[in-house]
Parts: C-alpha cells; sequence; structure tokens
C-alpha cells in the first residue's frame, strides 16, 4: 500500500519553513524601525532564532545558502536581495510540494469514503485537522476512538469512530489520549480500508487496518458556544446552564470514560443506566458496577453534555442589517451589531456600494479592526464596487 501522507513528507515540510524570513524591503523597514524604538536587539535575536535550527537547515538546505546559514545572514536584513528572493522561491516551491501531498490524500481519501455509512461521510466532508484523542477503547477486534474537536475546523464536537475487525495496528510508539491529530488518510483496501493518522506533541503516525468503519458524532448545544465566546464557561454551573438548555431535545453525557444518554434535565440530571453524584468540587457517574470521579475545578462538567442537533451558534450574525441602520452599526461600539453589518454588506456588495463606500471613508483603521478591514476591502474590491478615494485610503490592506 502506497500512501501519499508519511511522517517523513510533514515533517520535510514543517524543517522547510524552521525559518522564515520577511519577504520585502518595505517589512524590514518597519521591523527594523519597530526594533529600534522597543530597544530591542534584533539582530542579536535573530541570531539566536538561527542558531537555534542551524543544523537541522544545514542537512536540508541546497548548498547554495549554506554559507549564509555559516556566516549568519541568512535571517538577517543584510542578506542580499537576490538570495532572498532565491531563498523565498525554494520555500514556496516546498509548500507547494506538500500541498501536492494533502491534496492526493484528500482525493484517496473521498474515494474511500463512498463506500462507507453516511455518517462517515459527513465527517470526512468536514477537516479532522486539529482534533485531539478524547478516549481510546478496544472490545474484541473493534477498535473505539473518540476524537475531540473543539480546537478543531469540524462542526460536530466530538466524534466516535468504531474500526471493525481491525487487522494491524502500526505505530512508532503506543498511541495515547490528548494527542493531537494534525493530518488524515483513508485508503479502500482488497480487504476493507486503512486509516493513516499523523500527530504531534508526541509526533507519531497510526495506520490502522480494518473490514470495515462506522462512526457516530455529537455536537455542543449552542449554549456552551455562546459561554464559551463570552469566556463564561468557568463561571457557569452545571445546575444554571441544564435549566437553560432545550428540553425537548437529546443530550448525552459523555466523559473520558462513559457515554450515556441523559434521561431528564429537570432539576438533577438522570442518565440511562446509571447515576449522578455531586461532591463539593467533583462529579460522581456510577455505571453499572462501575464508578468514575471527575474533579469538577479542573474540568467543569458542562464539557460533558453534547446534542444530536446541530444549532448554528453564530445564526444571530447572519441576521442581516437594514439598510438604514447599516451605517450606525457597522461604525457601533456594539460587537453583535457590527459584525451582522459587516455580514450584511459582505453578502450584498453590489446593491449596497453607496454606503459601503460612504463607511469605509469615514470609519478609522484600528489593531482591533485591521483584520475584518482587511478582508472586508479586498473582497468589495474584487466585486469592482470601491471609489478611487476609498481605493487610496485602503491601499496598504488591498493585495
Amino acid at each position: 500500500m502506497r500512501w501519499n501522507l508519511t511522517k517523513e513528507a510533514k515533517e520535510t515540510f514543517l524543517t522547510c519553513n524552521l525559518l522564515p524570513i520577511h519577504e520585502s524591503d518595505e517589512e524590514w523597514e518597519i521591523t527594523l524601525r519597530e526594533a529600534e524604538e522597543e530597544g530591542e536587539d534584533l539582530q542579536g535575536r535573530l541570531k539566536a532564532d538561527l542558531e537555534e535550527v542551524k543544523q537541522e537547515l544545514l542537512q536540508i538546505l541546497p548548498s547554495r545558502f549554506l554559507h549564509y546559514v555559516e556566516n549568519g545572514q541568512l535571517n538577517q536584513p543584510t542578506l542580499p536581495k537576490h538570495v532572498r528572493e532565491d531563498y523565498l522561491q525554494w520555500m514556496r516551491a516546498r509548500d507547494r510540494e506538500f500541498e501536492r501531498v494533502l491534496d492526493a490524500a484528500y482525493k484517496q481519501t473521498k474515494q474511500a469514503v463512498a463506500y462507507l455509512p453516511s455518517s462517515v461521510q459527513e465527517i470526512f466532508a468536514e477537516s479532522l485537522h486539529d482534533s485531539t484523542i478524547e478516549r481510546i477503547e478496544r472490545e474484541g477486534n473493534t477498535l473505539h476512538l473518540y476524537l475531540n474537536t473543539d480546537g478543531g475546523f469540524s462542526t460536530k464536537a466530538l466524534i466516535h469512530f468504531s474500526f471493525k475487525k481491525v487487522s494491524s495496528e502500526v505505530s512508532d510508539q503506543p498511541i495515547e489520549v490528548g494527542q493531537w491529530l494534525v493530518y488524515n488518510e483513508l485508503q479502500k483496501t482488497d480487504n476493507g480500508f486503512a486509516f493513516k493518522i499523523l500527530f504531534e506533541s508526541p509526533e507519531d503516525e497510526w495506520t490502522i487496518e480494518m473490514e470495515g468503519l462506522d462512526a457516530r458524532y455529537y455536537y455542543r448545544p449552542r449554549l456552551f458556544m455562546s459561554l464559551r465566546d463570552e469566556e463564561k464557561l468557568e463561571v457557569t454551573s452545571l445546575t444554571a446552564y441544564t435549566e437553560q438548555l432545550h428540553p425537548d431535545q437529546s443530550y448525552w453525557l459523555i466523559t473520558p470514560d462513559v457515554t450515556c444518554a441523559i434521561q431528564s434535565l429537570d432539576g438533577k440530571i438522570s442518565i440511562e443506566n446509571g447515576e449522578i453524584e455531586y461532591g463539593p468540587s467533583e462529579l460522581i457517574v456510577t455505571v453499572g458496577t462501575e464508578r468514575f470521579t471527575y474533579d469538577t475545578e479542573e474540568r467543569n462538567p458542562i464539557e460533558y453534555i453534547y446534542t444530536d442537533v446541530y444549532e448554528d451558534p453564530y445564526e444571530q450574525a447572519n441576521e442581516p442589517v437594514q439598510t438604514d441602520e447599516l451605517k450606525q452599526a457597522a461604525l457601533s461600539d456594539e460587537l453583535k451589531w457590527q459584525v451582522r453589518a459587516w455580514n450584511t454588506m459582505y453578502h450584498q456588495p453590489k446593491e449596497l456600494a453607496d454606503i459601503i463606500n460612504e463607511i469605509l471613508l469615514e470609519i478609522q483603521v484600528t489593531e482591533e479592526n485591521e483584520m475584518i478591514l482587511s478582508v472586508s476591502t479586498n473582497h468589495f474590491h474584487s466585486e469592482g464596487i470601491l471609489t478611487e478615494a476609498v481605493i487610496e485610503k485602503f491601499k496598504s490592506l488591498l493585495e
């Protein structure tokens, strides 16, 4: 079996990006000016940065760059411009090579997943990048893998893979809870399927061959996402949380050890085939003869509650603002109203061209709004609606 994704390919990509450098004279001028204003020893810091990765660079860089590694110039502003451009082109070429690897792995996965249940297809329709292992269980020749995607890019918060009739598992070291998934590839084989995962923290690769693959997934309630965005999770009690959940929706208690359907949220949580007890700083879950204790000061038990219904946590942000309120909303200090205004303009640039230009001429660029202005102005520019005055004002943000 030939894999597109390998640990070696990932490590080569990372090594080639160990020493990023500024791409233009303008960027160096800004960096030098800021260092002087702040009294920073920029040359010393850059020298230390190079020294830290020097030995690895000497192993992988083309010979034409080695002189500049040895004399310490490679990441300094004194590097000749033609060498800088050559080095940057070399880095971009390595990036493109790894992008081709990822594209090939994606195509293989897309072909293989078509043979699997719809639940698995829905999971692979989104990215597993930046998921972490929440739980690993083995039951006969079935491997259960639970992935927490809270730090990743999937709308599904918890994914439960069931690898059926596993014939082999290969990894350099034992796979552990908490490991961080960065890349994955699924392939169809003569006897079923093979799944490869590349990890960080620690680095490893895990290849699983099995006859079949099934999956189930769960979502975070919208209330959880709102509290997290408002940084209120830690100060919200379990009781206060459950009182606000939708009473007619299905929920599950999923901890690092058990998965139980929640039968009632009325007052005290009751779970299927088990019971919950509350201590001063602990949550105790008993299922059958097994008893599990969780430190509630270490992890808020709110995090153990999931649902099977997707609720868009940012649905309100997509509600359009009325045209007569658009300018006031876009320039407002009320963040949610402001976001709704920019989303409205983003989706209706031609219809709202006049007011968009009016707002952009009036708004002041700050550190807080620079990102949204950069994204928005480039989008509006590509739509061809910006006036010359606005283009001149935002020329430093326009690509």
